[in-house]
């Protein structure tokens, strides 16, 4: 069977790459001139800064991503982190386990888990009560992972990925940073006789098959697009999607001379004006920098991107006060590229009312945290189509 994918971000060759190893004849289109869209990296100032995505994988080797990569043959190495998450707070750093936070606030947690299985339950009742330590944890660990403020979330729907991170640990570092995935997953797929087509998709047009317009038509027996629902839809010419919000958020590139963590876990900041964590992954892959490379995260919280990124900057001032460092990027993600194209808790799912056209992505994914959630998505999608993994 014939499939077109378009767009060659995680979820588009993720999805390519099993896809040809089982026999499928795959045409991937790009419109950018590099492959990988959020996933990759771009080489500044010695550095290996990403697009998008954080040079991390929020389970590691034991997650989702890790899992589908090792099923296709993509050779990946990730580096696990130790430790696997520290919070700054009042001046001081704490690990975080599942005793960092106090007895009263786990008992609520509990509480709410057990009402959540009979109706739906805001974060903000969840927030409510907590001590000041795990309602900055919150905050900090929404806007890290999710890109979303509390207002924003679901405790029903954020539940199944907090049970993710229990059964499957914190987050690892892929050697070589995000392109390495996108890298394996491109040989996986020429290597069984793929396409990767440097063209825009202009339309779909439905029927027996699918007419896919690019440079010229073609005819698939499958569609799989990574451009999210909306603008699936749009190449579509049929709006059966409405209202979907995206997430946006802004994430720094900084170098220094002298490492700041020290090690290859996640810093949540919790009295911090913006700024929801930061990882140093040098500490994993010395040649992603000729010095050290932290990077830091921040939901966006107006709608003002200038004031935004003015009360970050005012952030990493004060958290690396008496380091010597550099702000490489900063990077916004919003309109018609936000950090995701459905805000997480939000998205409905894969499928389209059409049979044999998905999405994948991050406007499709599955339970789980971010490029976790992709390859859940992914997995889903898969299923669908009676495909093994």
């Amino acid at each position: 069977m014939r499939v077109a994918v378009i767009g060659s971000g995680l979820g588009g060759l993720l999805s390519a790459s099993i896809l040809s190893e089982k026999g499928f004849e795959v045409d991937v289109f790009e419109k950018l001139p590099f492959i990988g869209g959020r996933f990759t990296n771009i080489e500044y100032k010695g550095f290996q800064l990403s697009t998008g995505a954080l040079h991390m994988i929020p389970h590691g080797s034991r997650g989702p991503l890790a899992r589908l990569l090792k099923s296709v043959g993509a050779n990946v190495e990730i580096v696990d982190s130790k430790p696997e998450g520290e919070a700054l707070y009042n001046g001081e750093r704490i690990e975080i386990r599942k005793k960092t936070f106090p007895l009263r606030s786990r008992l609520k947690f509990v509480k709410l888990c057990l009402k959540s299985k009979f109706r739906e339950v805001r974060m903000s009742e969840f927030e409510k009560g907590l001590d000041d330590f795990s309602k900055r944890f919150l905050k900090a660990f929404l806007g890290w992972s999710l890109s979303i403020t509390t207002k924003e979330a679901s405790f029903s729907r954020i539940l199944p990925m907090f049970n993710q991170v229990v059964k499957l640990g914190g987050p690892g570092i892929p050697v070589g940073g995000c392109k390495s995935v996108i890298n394996a997953l491109s040989e996986v797929l020429l290597s069984n006789g793929g396409k990767i087509h440097k063209a825009r998709v202009k339309g779909i047009k439905p029927g027996k098959t699918f007419s896919v317009a690019a440079r010229e038509v073609k005819k698939y027996d499958i569609v799989i697009s990574n451009v999210g629902h909306v603008e699936t839809a749009k190449l579509l010419n049929n709006q059966y999607v409405q209202n979907l919000e995206p997430s946006c958020g802004i994430k720094y590139s900084i170098a220094l001379k002298e490492p700041f963590i020290n090690h290859t876990g996640v810093l949540f900041t919790l009295e911090t004006r913006r700024i929801s964590g930061m990882n140093e992954v040098t500490n994993a892959d010395p040649n992603l920098g000729r010095g050290h490379l932290l990077m830091a995260h921040q939901p966006v919280i107006t709608s003002n991107v200038r004031y935004e990124i003015a009360q970050g900057l005012k952030d990493i001032r004060d958290i690396l006060k008496g380091y010597d460092y550099e702000v490489l990027a900063v990077q916004c993600y919003s309109d018609g590229w936000p950090v995701n194209r459905v805000k997480a808790g939000q998205d409905i799912g894969f499928e389209t009312p059409y049979r044999n056209l998905y999405v994948v992505g991050d406007g499709a994914k599955g339970d789980a945290i971010e490029v976790e959630g992709i390859a859940l998505g992914v997995e889903n999608m898969l299923k669908k189509l009676e495909v093994s993994i």
